[in-house]
Parts: structure tokens; C-alpha cells; sequence
């Protein structure tokens, strides 16, 4: 590179393309790494995050592996939306995210540049070797770690040069002396970048080549940490009142500490400075200690006040949120499992009552959605899925122990019975999710139902949520009367459904319609609220007659199996 004095004679290009191979290598580093430590980090997170100073920890373990903060936030709030986290929890995670993050800039620290080239060969000799996909997860983890230095080295060179242009210098001047210039630079350009990661990483190369100042750097990194909210409040659009409050908090946090770092941020320099000094760290490591102690300190502030900031965060954000925390908790005893397997089975049905008590909402949100086209309930229908969808998987974990002792045969013939019940439970959640999809298509490409239409589909809904409510008493309560009460109505829905089905054709006929989104979307919908309440009628069915066709035992034992092996 010849001597550079002026913007265009930088080379650009080695920025880009820095750029690029660094976001690129921290992505599949990241992936990779999620893929490497299983699938299981959601459940992880919802076991592990009932201690604040645990969520926290775990916070960090999650930032670290998927190598962004702005992601383990999104997972946060999308916990929160499902109803399995409560925001006091989503907080502690997010402190912990933000010390997570600085993971990028301490291996950036270690200034791996003319070993990054060594490290890419390896992580390809290893993909390209890879028998097992553990292995290959491993090697695309190691070229992504390469890939990063790499790109981190390319940007350096030509960055580097910017010392040299004669309006740099006064910028770097004004950033010293006026830090919150600096830190409205760094929060612009990662919310542009969208990665905090890749600023810091721009920050470290500026300030090992003294293009920067330490005031500038720590300004920018300050910087940094506000613009890294951005995603997060994206992924809070639309979201239930719990998730815009963990969003909102995510942004206070960041901004609060950034703003109280920033007032003093000369002894905090000099502090660094020192610590740097004493200890012999590089100029790559001295950022990146600021960046780990500057969210430290942060989150040590913060821990203590997680209460006082959920009753703030509710006094800000006033209402009754959609979802209650609550809802989606259930009560399974491990230990009771082989010392009482008839009281484990009972608990089993309390957790299955609960799961009864989120589809029969998720049925009454996909009518309002019908009805009134809000949005709100489109979101909380698939919310209240996510939830059933979870705790299907933990009741059907629990019967399955169960079902390894030595059960007598009532005792085995209530355990098909609740497996069997579980499942119509968990089909209907996902009926439930098709129709509120078919609505949407039909409320977004602008057209409606007719009146006609509205009228019968709300007196089949009517007639399933009668059936449901039915339908769980019967099992609650083994209620042999009201079991002959809905095989009539299971007759009536199917009659009503036949006929309505006749009555679109012949409307679709006489009245020589055009085949609309309504129009062809219209039987789809009758089938899926008959199929409802051919799983309510189940549940009714399955309490007295628990014993199964050969087909259908098969796929149970199969599903069980599955889910086992996970």
C-alpha cells in the first residue's frame, strides 16, 4: 500500500471484504457451535434460570456459544412470548448476554493473525475428513474461528491508513474530548452492522495501529453496547407485553450503563490504562477488557435490582399481559416417579389439565381472530402452540418413566389412557395454529368472509367448544352420561359439517363465484374444525376405552421411542 491522503485512496475493498469474512466467521462459528452442543439449550435455559445469579451464568454460556448477544436476547424474549420464562428471569439472562458478548473480543486479544491462516487449513482438512457430523460441526467451528482473524486482518491493514488522512485526526480529536460523540458513531453503525462483535473488533484493530484514541475507543465501544438493542426490539414487535418489557429493559440497561460509563469515562481510562500497563496486555486485550469490565460492572450493579426493575418496568408498561408466566408451569416430582407411580400419574393429569386449559384459549383466540382480524390474537395462538408444544414434550417424557415401572393393569390401562389423551391434546394445538394461518392468508390478501359464511363457521365453533369443555370433564371426571351426550354431538358436527360443505359448492355454483382465497380456503377450514372434533370426542372416548387399535399403538410406541432417543 502506497502512502494514503485521501478518503478515496483507502482501500475499501479490503474493508468490505474484511468485514464480510469476519460477520461471516462469527455466524458459522456460532451455528456451529449451537449445533455442537445439542439441541437441548432451550430446555437448558428453562431449567437452569430460576436462580438469577444461574441466568445469568447461563446468559453467558448461551452468548458465548452463539456468539451474539442480540441473539441470546431474541431467545430470551421468545421464552418470555411463550409464557415459559417471567421477565425477572429474561432480565438476568440479558445481564448475562451482555458479559457473553466480550467472548469475540478477548480471542480477538489474543491476536491469533499469521496462526488464523493455519487454523482455516485445519478446520477444512477436518470438514473435508468428516465421517461424523459432530466432526464437521467442530471444523466449520475451527474455520469460522480462522475466517474471523482473517477478515479482522484485512480490515486492519487498510484501516489503519486512516491515520493518515488529514480530516481523520481532527474526528479522532473531537471523539477524545467529546466521548458521546464517539458512542453515537458506535451505536449508529451497530445498529447498521447489526454486531456489536464486528464494532469492537474494528475498535481494536483502530486502536493497536494508534490510529484511536483510548477515550475514542472506550466512546465507540460504549456506543456499541446501545446500538446491539436494535435487534432485540425488532423481535419484540408484536410481541405479548412481557416480551416489549424484556426488550425495553434490554435498551435501558444498555443505555443506562453506556451513559454512566461515558460520565466517567476519564478515570475509567486511566483505570484501564493502568490495569493494561501492570499487566502487559496488548492493545487488542486492552479493549477488550474494557469491553468485559465496563459489562461486569454493569451487571453487578444491576443483579441486586432485578425486583425494583420488573415494578418499574410494569409501572412503564402498565396493562395485564395476554399470557400469564403461570400458565404454562406444571408440577412433575422426578422421585415420585418409582416411589409412587399412581400419585405420579395423577400429577401427570393435573399437568395434562393445564395443557386442556391453553387449548381451550388457543380455540377461543383463533374465534376472535375470525371475528374481529386483530393481529394479537394471530400472535397469541402460536405463543399458547409453543407452550403445548413444550409441555407436551415434558408430560410425554414423565409417562414414558412411568411406564417403566411395575405398573398394575389399571394402573398401565390410566397410563395409555393419559398418553393417548395427551396426544389429542397436543393435535388439536396444532389444528388450532392451521386455522388462525388460513385467516391470515385470507385477512391478507384483503378479502373477508360473507355474512353466510361467518354465521356458519361461528356455529360450528360453538358447537367445539361445547365438545371440548365437554370432552375434558369427561376425563376430569369420568362422567359416563356426559360420554353419551357427545357421541350425539359428534354425529351433529359431522352432519354440519357435510352440510355446510354442500351449501359452499352449491353457493360456489348458483351464484357462478369466483374462486377466491375464501373460496378455496373455505372447506379447508370446515375439515380442520371437524378434525377438532373428532380429537375432543377422543378425549371423551379414550377416558372408558383406553385400549388402542394395533395401528395406532404402533405410532404411539414409535413417538415414545423417538422422544426417548432425544
Amino acid at each position: 500500500m502506497g502512502d494514503v491522503s485521501s478518503w478515496s485512496q483507502i482501500d475499501w475493498h479490503y474493508i468490505a471484504g474484511g468485514l464480510g469474512l469476519f460477520l461471516f466467521g462469527v455466524k458459522i462459528m456460532g451455528d456451529n457451535l449451537t449445533k455442537f452442543a445439542g439441541t437441548k439449550i432451550r430446555d437448558y435455559i428453562e431449567k437452569y434460570t430460576s436462580n438469577p445469579i444461574m441466568a445469568v451464568i447461563v446468559g453467558i454460556a448461551m452468548t458465548g456459544i452463539i456468539q451474539s448477544s442480540s441473539a441470546a436476547t431474541v431467545i430470551a424474549i421468545s421464552l418470555v412470548r411463550s409464557g415459559l420464562m417471567g421477565l425477572s428471569q429474561a432480565i438476568a439472562i440479558i445481564l448475562g448476554a451482555n458479559i457473553g458478548t466480550t467472548v469475540t473480543s478477548i480471542l480477538i486479544g489474543f491476536q491469533l493473525d499469521y496462526l488464523a491462516y493455519f487454523i482455516l487449513m485445519v478446520g477444512v482438512f477436518l470438514v473435508l475428513m468428516a465421517s461424523k457430523k459432530k466432526t464437521t460441526y467442530l471444523g466449520e467451528i475451527i474455520i469460522g474461528f480462522g475466517l474471523l482473524f482473517i477478515g479482522l486482518n484485512m480490515m486492519g491493514g487498510a484501516l489503519k491508513e486512516l491515520q493518515n488522512i488529514p480530516g481523520f485526526k481532527d474526528l479522532v480529536v473531537k471523539m477524545s474530548s467529546q466521548p458521546f460523540l464517539a458512542a453515537f458513531a458506535g451505536a449508529i453503525l451497530t445498529a447498521i452492522i447489526q454486531s456489536s462483535s464486528a464494532i469492537v473488533g474494528i475498535v481494536q484493530s483502530l486502536y493497536s495501529t494508534d490510529s484511536i484514541t483510548l477515550m475514542a475507543a472506550l466512546g465507540l465501544v460504549f456506543g456499541a453496547n446501545i446500538g446491539t438493542t436494535v435487534t432485540a426490539a425488532l423481535a419484540a414487535v408484536g410481541g405479548s407485553l412481557a416480551a416489549r418489557r424484556t426488550s425495553l429493559f434490554h435498551f435501558l440497561f444498555n443505555v443506562t450503563v453506556s451513559v454512566f460509563f461515558l460520565i466517567i469515562i476519564g478515570p475509567y481510562s486511566r483505570v484501564i490504562h493502568y490495569v493494561t500497563t501492570t499487566f502487559h496486555l496488548n492493545s487488542m486485550m486492552t479493549i477488550a477488557f474494557a469491553h468485559f469490565t465496563f459489562n461486569f460492572v454493569g451487571m453487578l450493579i444491576f443483579l441486586p435490582l432485578i425486583p425494583k426493575c420488573v415494578v418499574a418496568l410494569q409501572k412503564i408498561m402498565p396493562g395485564k399481559d395476554e399470557l400469564s408466566v403461570e400458565i404454562g408451569k406444571i408440577q412433575l416430582d422426578e422421585a415420585m416417579v418409582s416411589a409412587f407411580p399412581a400419585g405420579a400419574l395423577t400429577q401427570a393429569k393435573s399437568a395434562m389439565l393445564k395443557v386442556a386449559d391453553i387449548v381451550l384459549e388457543g380455540m377461543e383466540c383463533s374465534k376472535h381472530y375470525l371475528t374481529t382480524k386483530d393481529k394479537k390474537y394471530f400472535h397469541e395462538v402460536n405463543q399458547l402452540e409453543d407452550m403445548i408444544n413444550t409441555l407436551d414434550t415434558k408430560i410425554e417424557g414423565y409417562l414414558l418413566k412411568i411406564s417403566k415401572q411395575s405398573l398394575t393393569e389399571e394402573l398401565a390401562d390410566e397410563y395409555s389412557s393419559n398418553l393417548q389423551v395427551q396426544k389429542n391434546f397436543e393435535r388439536i394445538g396444532d389444528l388450532v395454529q392451521n386455522l388462525v394461518e388460513y385467516y391470515e392468508m385470507i385477512y391478507d390478501s384483503g378479502e373477508e368472509f360473507s355474512e353466510e359464511a361467518m354465521t356458519e363457521l361461528l356455529a360450528v365453533y360453538e358447537l367445539l367448544l361445547h365438545m371440548f369443555s365437554n370432552g375434558v370433564d369427561v376425563f376430569n371426571g369420568g362422567s359416563h352420561h356426559l360420554y353419551e351426550m357427545m357421541k350425539e354431538d359428534e354425529n351433529n358436527l359431522n352432519y354440519m359439517e357435510y352440510q355446510l360443505r354442500a351449501s359452499h359448492f352449491r353457493r360456489m355454483t348458483s351464484q357462478h363465484e369466483e374462486a377466491t382465497v375464501v373460496t378455496s380456503l373455505y372447506v379447508d377450514i370446515l375439515g380442520t374444525l371437524e378434525r377438532i372434533g373428532d380429537h375432543a370426542f377422543n378425549i371423551a372416548r379414550l377416558t372408558f376405552d383406553p385400549i388402542k387399535s394395533h395401528g395406532e399403538k404402533s405410532l404411539i410406541a414409535e413417538e415414545l421411542q423417538s422422544k426417548a432417543g432425544a
